[in-house]
């Protein structure tokens, strides 16, 4: 047996846009993955960690370019992770290390459970509290995070994986192998990716002949023929959890909040939970002696970290001119152009994402083509994505794998912007012939929110039109909490404004809206097939064949629409050092305060 790095990596696109200097840097990534080798030991640090994020996050907001050449020549070529490179950041000279630091959650957070729901503010409070086997660095490359070795089997079916002794339960307990277990289990059954893997296993299915418990500290992965996307299935995604709290909630259940003392919330991540008090704020303590393991180094360098919930975005610039809010993300697009003029702050514009709208497949009137084709004709994707504020900070783009990618595809993308009322009408009376529904009573219900600026105003836009195409619609507006819960019922809703999949999710088995297990609940065999493909494609050009082929079938059965690609930003007072923007994924990890 040899050891091997986890290969292919998980065709993580390099950063999409140049939404900063540093944004061709990687350009060298998209050659082919080095050598196979085992993960080596810990070097001594000599990157100046802190300094390198200094200089990655001052740099003011660019407009990514629509089309412009690729940051990777590659994008969809497995990259292998530098094991070990650096496994603590170095603390330069001036870095001033405790305070405690305030930061504004841009919405209200109804659970810190990541695999409930796909919510962007449960995914930035979870990654406060959770680890995971592996982490993107800064050029949005999975690099290995929990394990000291793993090794691969001549034909390729057997993976067996060492855990690194480094990770630590807040508790002080060790990460054992059946946490892992458990934890892959519970992401799996909401995830195509692991969905996948576990497809391909010897069982088909969660099961401790699939993935087995050695030891404490080794699994085996038992497959019945070799995945090539292996290291998808340990991707970000699977946080750790105690193995009780895991094996004992369903993963279409959020774990239990009777611990808003942080007692439930127990993981190995760079902060512990001490306090929630939902709808209003969290109390997170460094967890000590704490270290992350990706090539820049991650460490915890402030006592603590209070994060605030201010939807209300004008409490929310008072809060940062006056100095009581040290970080924000999210800001709100009609205060970009004051903030990015304000000399006491600093901006990163992260990369971008897709606004979507989520069509319920599971029934009346969406389970019907016809009925998904009519909203799709009417859209105008200029009037949609103008809700975002300035130019720099959104586009028009057809592409569902972003645009200025290499994986930019032009399949189908007549059925883009159409902006025909005329078709989207004809469409309509399609779907009444067929399905029986009454145009003069039967009502389509939209949900929407205000803790998104962009959510509301495009769901204004969309009850508008859906109104002129000839439809009853109804829209139940709400706080972002409430609209997540809402979001879990599949008999509640027919439309969902909600947005995703930045570029470390944007392929057909990352993209938490292909999945069909996930809200919207698609019935696209097509697409199902193909991310099964995807997965076993071991060429650019092959990979290439299945993005396109996706496309084509997503635009021909609708499966959601989104009208375009927005970026958010982040902006955080000059007294902090540091933010940095992992995905979507803000940790505060390496952040100072020189006050």
């Amino acid at each position: 047996m040899k050891y091997f790095k986890l290969l292919p990596l998980a065709l993580v696109f390099a950063l999409a846009f140049a939404c900063s200097s540093e944004a061709a840097a990687p350009a060298a990534q998209s050659a082919a993955p080095a050598q196979p080798q085992a993960p080596a030991a810990a070097a001594a640090p000599e990157a100046a960690a802190a300094a390198t994020y200094t200089a990655k996050a001052q740099v003011q907001p660019v407009k990514p370019t629509v089309g412009a050449g690729a940051v990777s020549a590659s994008p969809i070529q497995p990259i292998a992770p530098t094991p070990g490179a650096v496994v603590k950041a170095k603390e330069t000279t001036g870095v001033k290390k405790g305070g405690t630091l305030i930061w504004a959650l841009e919405a209200p957070v109804k659970a810190i459970d990541p695999v409930w729901t796909t919510a962007t503010v449960t995914w930035r409070s979870s990654q406060m509290v959770y680890d995971s086997l592996q982490r993107l660095d800064t050029k949005y490359q999975y690099q290995n995070n929990g394990f000291d070795s793993w090794e691969q089997s001549s034909d390729g079916l057997l993976w067996t994986f060492k855990l690194s002794d480094r990770m630590k339960f807040h508790d002080g307990s060790k990460v054992t192998a059946t946490d892992v277990q458990q934890s892959a289990f519970r992401w799996a059954d909401r995830i195509t990716a692991g969905i996948q893997m576990f497809k391909r296993s010897v069982e088909g299915n969660f099961s401790d002949a699939s993935l087995t418990v050695v030891d404490a500290k080794t699994l085996t992965l038992n497959l019945k023929e070799p995945y090539p996307a292996l290291s998808m299935g340990f991707s970000e995604a699977p946080f750790i959890m105690k193995a009780a709290v895991a094996k004992g909630t369903d993963a279409h259940s959020r774990v239990s909040q009777d611990g808003y003392d942080g007692s439930t919330y127990i993981s190995s991540g760079p902060y512990v939970l001490k306090k929630w008090v939902p709808g209003y704020r969290f109390e997170y303590e460094a967890h000590q002696g704490w270290v992350g393991n990706v090539p820049e180094g991650e460490s915890v360098w402030v006592d603590g970290v209070n994060v605030v919930e201010v939807p209300d975005k004008t409490t929310l610039l008072a809060g940062l001119k006056t100095g009581k809010i040290d970080y924000a993300t999210s800001g709100a697009s009609e205060q970009y152009p004051d903030l990015a003029a304000d000399p006491n702050m600093k901006m990163l514009v992260a990369a971008p994402g897709t606004p979507i709208l989520l069509l319920n497949h599971t029934k009346s009137p969406f389970k019907y083509l016809n009925a998904r084709r009519s909203i799709q004709a009417a859209q105008d994707a200029e009037k949609l994505m103008a809700v975002h504020g300035p130019k720099e900070l959104w586009s028009v783009c057809h592409a569902i794998f972003l645009c200025g990618t290499p994986g930019e595809s032009d399949a189908n993308k007549a059925l883009y912007n159409q902006a025909n009322l005329t078709l989207a009408k004809e469409y309509r009376d399609k779907f009444a012939a067929e399905s029986g529904w009454d145009l003069a009573s039967d009502t389509i219900e939209m949900v929407s929110n205000t803790s998104y600026q962009s959510h509301r105003d495009r769901s204004l836009i969309n009850i508008a039109r859906i109104r002129e195409i000839g439809f009853l619609i109804n829209m139940t507006m709400t706080d972002w909490a409430t609209a997540v819960t809402i979001r879990q019922n599949k008999d509640a809703w027919d439309i969902f404004h909600t947005g995703c999949c930045g570029v470390p999710s944007n392929n057909p088995v990352m993209n938490w809206y292909l999945s069909p297990k996930t809200y919207g609940w698609h019935t696209n065999q097509t697409i199902i097939d193909l991310q099964a493909q995807y997965t076993k494609e071991t060429t650019d050009a092959g990979r290439k064949k299945v993005l396109d082929a996706v496309q084509e079938s997503y635009y021909d059965q609708v499966t959601h629409i989104s009208p375009g690609q927005s970026n958010v930003y982040h902006v955080w007072r000059a007294t902090t050092n540091g933010p940095h923007d992992y995905a979507i994924s803000t940790r505060l990890t390496n952040t100072w305060m020189d006050k």
